[in-house]
């Protein structure tokens, strides 16, 4: 009768766990702005990298994408043609084309240093703030994670 009322008990504790997981909780709430939520990039990762482990370096990345991306085939992962995941184009793409619009325009000196960096914020205006972060947090002496710190929350004010 005991070990039928232990049986019992544990059967209730293990539907209760089920049910309390299934329900929306604050995490899954903020996962649900990611493509794909981080426990399970995680495990796919694990998968990937288990299956990969003979290779190394750029064989190694390139298996990876394309193993990631197989795990999760309706969601971008990663830039593809010049685009990130959210339609901008990369920062590589964004400077290719303003060197080929300077280029165009036989700007030489300050002036297409100048060209160059209005096209790139024009471009890129998230990036370019950053870096313009970066350098003012540089010239106050600051460095590794001081300085993480303070372009992470300059660029959170200037997004503001």
């Amino acid at each position: 009768m005991t070990r039928f009322a232990f049986v019992l008990a544990g059967l209730a504790l293990s539907l209760a766990t089920s049910a309390a997981a299934q329900s929306p909780t604050a995490p899954q709430a903020a996962a649900a702005d990611e493509p794909v939520p981080r426990v399970e990039r995680a495990k796919a990762r694990q998968d990937c990298v288990a299956e990969h482990i003979a290779l190394s370096g750029d064989d190694l990345r390139q298996a990876m994408r394309d193993c990631m991306q197989a795990k999760f085939p309706g969601v971008q992962l990663y830039a593809r043609d010049g685009l990130t995941r959210d339609g901008k184009p990369t920062a590589v793409t964004a400077r290719a084309a303003c060197k080929t619009e300077a280029d165009q325009g036989s700007l030489t000196g300050a002036a297409r240093r100048e060209a160059l960096a209005a096209c790139f914020k024009a471009k890129r205006p998230d990036l370019a703030a950053r870096a313009e972060c970066r350098k003012e947090s540089r010239a106050k002496g600051l460095d590794g994670e001081d300085l993480r710190k303070a372009v992470a929350d300059c660029a959170r004010e200037s997004r503001s």
